[in-house]
């Protein structure tokens, strides 16, 4: 017999322990959801298991944006990759949450794949994984490298600058959100971020530009944060939008213009975004680039993080599993 339910509160460490895996796993786990449930990013009644003849044989739950009160993102899926009816056991586990969690679903639902595997997910067997979830109509949406930083910022890390090469940064509260979609619009028109670049042929440019700085909203920050750069003769270099997601601080979204690149902008801003992260308290900052944008990267490593991991992200419109 074959059940997916909604966990019960006593369920709760059987969820964190399946699959067996070591004690510092099951506590960094049982930390993330409480952080995560404290926060408002998961709920109780997001958490699903599946029982074959009474056994748990599968877990998930479903993650969204502190505050949203649909669910957008599967994490800390689990199944029995090894066995043989793995395939047929997830297709069904899915198709089964996705109904119990109808109205509660965001138009398109995400899952993202870590290698290697590390925290808070511990996500093991990448194929077996990939092969379910392509079986069922997931698809890639991007490919990024992840990089972090957390310690402090070396003063020589950057070239200084002559004094009328400056860049002037002003907030968002001093130039309003207008300025801020349209520097959105203008450097997306020529990305290496290839969902930016289909998001954009899909809603159009101005809606796609809107979208984001909508969607970076939802995040924490304070307007004192988000800010545009621009030269000493007022032409606008880029932005900086530096957020703290429910798990880590994040640059967020940072660019500079196509008509701006070369002249090594890009180093300054991300060492701004850097240092507002650190002035706010931050000691531990993420970031994600798209492996296609090398520039990113490198500008990344210059800046003194390091990659430590690769991500794929899947999406589908779960409507099709419906």
């Amino acid at each position: 017999m074959i059940t997916v339910r909604r966990i019960h509160s006593e369920d709760l460490p059987a969820f964190i322990a399946f699959p067996d895996h070591p004690a510092s796993v099951r506590d960094d786990i049982a930390a993330y959801l409480d952080k995560m449930f404290t926060q408002g990013a998961m709920r109780k009644d997001w958490c699903f298991v599946l029982e074959v003849h009474g056994k748990i044989t599968g877990r998930l739950a479903f993650w969204t944006l502190p505050g949203s009160k649909q669910a957008s993102d599967l994490v800390l899926w689990e199944l029995p990759w090894k066995e043989t009816e793995c395939h047929s056991l997830g297709a069904h586990f899915l198709r089964e949450v996705f109904t119990l969690m109808a109205g509660n679903l965001t138009e398109k639902i995400g899952y993202v794949l870590d290698s290697p595997s590390s925290s808070p997910q511990w996500q093991t067997d990448h194929q077996e994984r990939r092969n379910v979830l392509e079986g069922l109509g997931f698809r890639i949406s991007r490919e990024t490298n992840r990089f972090e930083w957390h310690t402090p910022i070396e003063a020589t890390a950057i070239p200084s600058q002559e004094t009328n090469d400056r860049i002037v940064y002003r907030s968002l509260s001093e130039v309003g959100e207008a300025a801020f979609v349209d520097a959105i619009l203008r450097v997306s028109q020529f990305t290496h971020d290839q969902q930016i670049t289909e998001e954009r042929l899909e809603k159009g440019p101005l809606a796609q530009a809107q979208e984001m700085f909508q969607d970076l909203q939802q995040m924490k920050y304070e307007p004192e944060w988000w800010q545009l750069a621009y030269t000493a003769n007022n032409e606008l270099i880029g932005f900086l939008m530096p957020t703290v997601s429910p798990t880590f601080a994040t640059i967020g979204y940072i660019g500079v213009l196509p008509e701006q690149r070369g002249h090594g902008y890009i180093d300054r801003l991300l060492k701004q975004a850097t240092e507002v992260l650190v002035q706010a308290g931050k000691t531990y900052i993420r970031a994600d680039t798209d492996v296609k944008n090398t520039p990113m990267a490198k500008a990344f490593l210059r800046a003194g993080y390091y990659q430590f991991a690769s991500r794929q992200e899947f999406s589908l419109d779960h409507d099709s599993l419906l």
